[in-house]
C-alpha cells in the first residue's frame, strides 16, 4: 500500500513527532503503539457506529399531557426494542418537547420527527391542506393509534369575574403559542361566539410559563386542549380557579362545521372541588410518516398495546388509563399506516 507524504505528515502531527531521523523512528513506534491500543480498546469495548438510533416522538410542553404520555410510550418502545428479533432493535424512543399539534404534524411530514401526538382535527386539516395548512396538504401523514380524548379547558382565576366565553373580551388570557392545536381550537370557539383573538388581551405562552403570572394575578386565565387532569391546573388550584363552560348549543354548532371537535364534558372531580363543565373534546392521535417501514410501525403499535407499556401508562399518568385497544380506532381522521392496520387485523379489531 502506498502512503503519501501528506498522510505521513498527518500521522506525525497527530502523534506530536518532529522531523529528523530519530524523531521519525520514534514517531513510527508511537504510531504502531497507538494502533495496538486502539485495537485492544475496541476488542474489550466494541464500538458500533450508529448502534442506537433515536426514534423522536413530538409531544408538547413539559407540564401538559402530551409530554408525559409521549415519554411513557417512548419508554415502552425502548423496552420492546431490546428484543433482538424486534424490528425496533437498535432504536431508543425519545419524547421531544414541541409547540404542539401543528408543529408535530409539520415535522413528522418533513422527517424532523419520527412520530408525533396530534389532535384529530389538526391531523385532518394537515392531511387535506385546510386551516393552518391551507393549500399545503401533508398527504404523507398516517395514524398509528387513537390514544385518548382531550378536553378543551378554559381556566380562569375565581376572582376574575369571568363566567362565560364572552366575558373573556378584553381580559388578559394566554392562548398558547403558534403551532399548537390549542390556539387553533380557541380561534374556532371565539368565532362561534362572534369574537377573535384580537378581542382578548392575548398572551402567547405555554401553560408552564404562565403559572407564576396566574398566581400573581398578572393573567386572568389560560386555555389548553389536553387530557385531564392537567398538572398546570392541579398545581394552581390553591390560587382559586374555575373552568369556563362552552354551552351545548355552541358546541353542537362547532361540531357541525368541524366533525372531529365534538361536544363533551370535563367530569366533576377531575380537579378537586370543580364541578362538571361542558366543553369540546377531540381525540389525540399518534401519527407517523407514510414512508416509515411497515415492520417498524407494526412493532411500534404492538409495543404501545403490550402489557408492559399499558402498565407504564396506567401507573405513570392518570390519562394513561384511557389508552386501550377498545378505543384505538376511535376518531381517526387520516388513513392508518399499513403497519398499524396489519397489527389491528391480526388481533381482530380491524376487518
Amino acid at each position: 500500500m502506498n502512503t503519501s507524504v501528506a498522510d505521513g505528515d498527518w500521522g506525525r502531527r497527530i502523534l506530536g513527532t518532529t522531523g529528523g531521523r530519530r524523531g521519525e523512528t520514534g514517531g513510527v513506534c508511537l504510531f504502531f503503539l497507538f494502533i495496538i491500543i486502539c485495537c485492544t480498546v475496541q476488542a474489550v469495548f466494541p464500538v458500533h457506529a450508529a448502534a442506537f438510533e433515536e426514534f423522536r416522538i413530538g409531544t408538547g410542553g413539559s407540564t401538559g399531557v402530551y409530554y408525559p404520555i409521549g415519554k411513557l410510550i417512548a419508554t415502552g418502545m425502548t423496552k420492546a426494542a431490546q428484543e433482538n428479533n424486534s424490528p425496533l432493535h437498535g432504536y431508543i424512543g425519545v419524547a421531544q418537547n414541541s409547540a404542539g399539534s401543528i408543529e408535530n404534524a409539520e415535522n413528522v411530514a418533513n422527517g424532523s420527527l419520527d412520530a408525533g401526538l396530534v389532535q384529530a382535527d389538526i391531523a385532518a386539516s394537515a392531511y387535506n391542506g385546510k386551516g393552518a395548512f391551507q393549500g399545503k396538504p401533508l398527504s404523507s401523514l398516517r395514524v398509528v393509534a387513537s390514544l385518548y380524548s382531550e378536553k378543551f379547558q378554559i381556566v380562569v382565576r375565581s376572582d376574575s369575574g369571568i363566567e362565560t366565553v364572552t366575558d373573556l373580551r378584553g381580559r388578559k388570557i394566554s392562548v398558547d403559542e403558534k403551532g399548537s392545536g390549542t390556539q387553533t381550537t380557541m380561534k374556532i370557539v371565539l368565532s362561534q361566539y362572534g369574537m377573535s383573538l384580537q378581542d382578548l388581551d392575548s398572551v402567547y405562552l405555554k401553560p408552564v410559563f404562565v403559572r407564576d403570572k396566574i398566581a400573581k394575578g398578572e393573567l386572568q386565565g389560560f386555555v389548553m386542549m389536553a387530557g385531564v387532569p392537567m398538572e398546570d391546573v392541579t398545581d394552581l388550584l390553591h390560587v382559586g380557579l374555575h373552568l369556563v363552560p362552552i354551552d351545548r348549543r355552541a358546541a353542537d354548532a362547532i361540531y357541525a362545521k368541524h366533525p372531529y371537535l365534538y361536544p363533551g364534558e370535563i367530569p366533576a372531580g377531575s380537579y378537586p372541588g370543580l364541578p362538571a363543565t361542558s366543553t369540546l373534546e377531540v381525540y389525540a392521535l399518534l401519527i407517523v410518516n407514510a414512508s416509515t417501514p411497515v415492520a417498524v410501525v407494526h412493532a411500534l403499535t404492538k409495543s404501545i398495546f403490550s402489557d408492559t407499556t399499558l402498565r407504564l401508562l396506567r401507573e405513570g399518568h392518570p390519562q394513561g388509563k384511557a389508552i386501550t385497544l377498545k378505543t384505538a380506532l376511535n376518531g381517526l381522521s387520516i388513513p392508518l399506516h399499513p403497519g398499524a392496520a396489519k397489527f389491528y387485523r391480526e388481533i381482530g379489531i380491524l376487518k
